[in-house]
């Protein structure tokens, strides 16, 4: 793809945005066949292949990494390649990747964290990118990627982007196990059980100090945890499901309805905080550290932070964490996607099938678990020693592999887990084991590849709307009549059109 396209796609692209038709005039250079690959054996180097360069450009939060730096090094022995890198700050990556889009000077690979904007949904129509799905079964460790998280980053029901897999079902409930004890409550076990506990922590003086100072249950403004956690435990969908064979934001489903009178209950027996619609997540999360709530739902590495915080003003408080509760569907679990950005094939750049197997052989090297370790854990015997199958990190890590991890950290398609893993501590060990075992049921956003052009420009007046009639619905402020007009209120200013959008896009995805 020549400069002047890629010139012309951005301009197409920030007018589009401008003028809120997101994707007008996009058109697609393919003719809807995928391409068909080379033989298997083709990405597998012949004995004593000259290293194959690659042209990389990614971010790093640290100081870059420097050519001979042993762990880059290593990495091209591994994988018989000769890697040129363009380190950005992270910080200013996404301008950067813009603007090099822009250029129609694209490197081979090319990192983005902005894989849904305007510019690059019409790059990726217009022919800029290689279409990768077809490969990835070639290849022993990336043909093993989640399918789920895949669809989840695809284009038009095409994968063009290499996503860097990252835990996405991390929500844990935890509660005041020593409160729980004190008032001879077992581990909630179904949602009824919670609102019960959370009643209980509110009424019952749970910490014993004699007086009426305590709620059960956390929340915030955002309401993460009723759209994230509880909604989907009830049944409902993540984010969007099909109703109807439409494809309908999760509000509108009866089983988020169920969710909102969930809540709406715990409002009014006084059981969650009053005040939730003006905290923000940080007052929410002080509520429960500093002992005035004795539940919260949150991502992993919050729940474990409250339970130290909670310990370094009273070693004897105990705090339980639960993986989810089970609802009318059994136990299921919401995701945030599992991927956080990955990488594009440069068509410009690669200009041909053979070179894309190398590169991509070379992603499924780094992907395997030897490379895997190396790019978490870094050099064996210099940066870690091994303690039976378990990583033990050398207390002070070198400049070299401070900065030789945090680059290849970005790299890194799979997994950590894919890598040895290290030796934890019990709360680290059963909150990782929490989240594993909530990744095998994750609940995924149907909508989760598709664009809406109609969301993209109304997507802050439709938010609002929903928004104002979910809290005044906990609130008791409007009744189920209430709550079903403002749905229709959503509809008409542009809801039914982001629904149809949304409907057309997953229809032609799934090829009907």
């Amino acid at each position: 793809m020549n400069k002047s396209m890629i010139n012309k796609i951005t301009v197409t692209a920030m007018t589009t945005a401008l003028t809120g038709t997101l994707l007008a005039g996009c058109s697609s250079s393919t003719d809807g066949a995928s391409p068909k690959p080379v033989a298997a054996d083709s990405s597998k180097p012949a004995a004593n292949a000259a290293p194959t360069t690659i042209k990389i450009m990614s971010q790093t939060a640290i100081d870059p990494m420097k050519d001979d730096n042993p762990l880059k090094l290593e990495l091209e022995k591994m994988t018989n390649t000769k890697l040129e890198f363009t380190w950005v700050p992270a910080t200013a990556y996404n301008d950067k990747f813009n603007a090099t889009l822009a250029s129609g000077e694209l490197p081979q690979v090319m990192l983005t964290n902005t894989g849904r904007e305007t510019n690059v949904v019409n790059a990726v129509r217009a022919g800029a990118f290689w279409e990768i799905g077809p490969y990835l079964k070639q290849f022993p460790n990336l043909s093993k990627l989640s399918q789920n998280v895949l669809n989840t980053v695809s284009y038009d029901g095409k994968i063009y982007l290499l996503p860097r897999f990252r835990d996405g079902a991390r929500h844990i409930i935890a509660y005041r196990k020593d409160w729980a004890k004190n008032l001879g409550i077992d581990e909630p076990k179904t949602l009824d059980d919670l609102a019960k506990m959370a009643k209980a922590f509110t009424d019952n003086d749970p910490d014993k100090n004699g007086k009426n100072d305590t709620i059960g249950y956390a929340e915030y403004a955002s309401l993460d945890a009723l759209s994230r956690d509880i909604s989907v435990y009830f049944g409902g969908p993540m984010n969007n499901g099909i109703m109807n064979d439409q494809v309908v934001p999760n509000f509108l489903t009866p089983e988020y309805f169920e969710a909102l009178k969930w809540y709406r209950n715990l409002y009014a027996a006084k059981a969650i905080n009053q005040d939730f619609a003006l905290l923000n997540n940080t007052q929410q999360a002080e509520l429960f550290t500093k002992s005035k709530a004795g539940i919260i739902i949150a991502v992993d590495s919050n729940v474990k932070t409250y339970q130290r915080d909670l310990q370094k003003v009273d070693p004897k408080i105990e705090v339980g964490f639960i993986q989810g509760l089970p609802g009318p569907k059994g136990l299921r679990a919401s995701t945030t996607g599992g991927s956080l950005g990955g990488y594009f094939f440069s068509k410009s750049t690669i200009k041909t099938e053979a070179e894309l197997l190398k590169i991509l052989g070379f992603f499924d090297k780094l992907s395997s678990p030897e490379g895997m370790t190396l790019a978490y854990r870094g050099i064996k015997d210099v940066d870690y020693k091994m303690e039976g199958n378990f990583v033990v990190p050398n207390a002070t890590l070198s400049d070299a592999a401070k900065t030789g991890t945090a680059a290849l950290n970005q790299l890194a398609v799979a997994h950590v887990n894919v890598g040895a893993p290290l030796k934890q501590d019990p709360l680290n060990e059963l909150i990782s084991n929490l989240v594993a075992a909530n990744e095998k049921i994750a609940v995924y956003d149907v909508a989760g590849s598709l664009i809406s052009a109609t969301k993209n420009e109304k997507g802050p007046e439709l938010d609002k709307i929903k928004t104002d009639a979910i809290v005044k619905f906990i609130m008791g402020q409007i009744d189920e009549a209430g709550y079903k007009k403002a749905m229709e209120d959503w509809k008409k200013a542009g809801g039914d059109k982001v629904i149809a959008e949304f409907t057309a896009e997953y229809k032609k995805a799934q090829g009907k």
